[in-house]
């Protein structure tokens, strides 16, 4: 393929006066021109203050995908850490010690709840376990599996008792303990507004909630024992 004419680059160049503005990528392969043309337009400087702003908007994109790839390596790190540590419990006391006792640190929050709909004498003197009413769970989460909120000026006091008042974001995820076991969810908390938020992703939390889901049909045994 022959190469245009000059006269007609400059000729298609007039009929479609906003082409480079609509590839502005060109700017950055023309040679531009010097700076004493008159009245002709400093396309050196256009070309410079373009790639400024190509520049910038890079570092910023790069920035934030390291911000995200930081915050989703340390997620998977500590989702990791708190699932090998209910792997295999053998008490469904012990369970909960766990993830009441250890899960926040390495998760990160402030609290982590098992909770259960079923009465509360029903459930092991352990902490980290709450009893819910009949049809609680699809009340708090819905048909979701997962509900996480944030901006809150507490949480339900039936799933976090007495430090109900201190939550400010939690996520809820539901469980699925097995045939003719009760309904239940893990509930994490937080007294920071935005550590939970609408929207956010929740695939590593349903890990966790699966993790301990696929614990609860040994542990709870037999299945009426809730």
């Amino acid at each position: 393929m022959s190469e245009p004419m000059p006269d007609d680059v400059a000729e298609f160049l007039r009929r479609n006066p906003d082409f480079l503005h609509r590839n502005p990528d060109l700017l950055t392969v023309l040679a531009p021109p010097g700076r004493d043309l008159g009245g002709v337009v400093d396309l050196q400087r256009v070309m410079v203050e373009r790639a400024r702003q190509n520049n910038s908007e890079l570092r910023e994109a790069l920035q934030h995908l390291l911000e995200i790839g930081a915050d989703n390596q340390t997620g998977m790190s500590r989702v990791h850490d708190a699932a090998l540590a209910v792997v295999g419990v053998r008490r469904f006391a012990e369970l909960a010690a766990i993830v009441a006792g250890v899960w926040p640190e390495r998760l990160g929050c402030d609290g982590a709840v098992l909770a259960f709909e079923t009465r509360r004498e029903a459930l092991p003197a352990a902490p980290g376990l709450a009893a819910l009413g009949p049809g609680r769970v699809d009340t708090l989460i819905g048909a979701d599996t997962a509900r996480l909120e944030g901006g809150l000026d507490s949480g339900p006091p039936d799933v976090f008792g007495a430090a109900a008042n201190m939550v400010a974001s939690q996520a809820l995820l539901r469980l699925v303990p097995g045939p003719r076991r009760p309904a239940g969810l893990l509930a994490l908390a937080s007294h920071e507004p935005e550590h939970f938020e609408t929207g956010q992703g929740t695939e590593l939390l349903s890990f966790l909630a699966r993790t301990v889901s696929a614990q609860l049909p040994a542990l709870i045994d037999p299945p009426e024992a809730l």
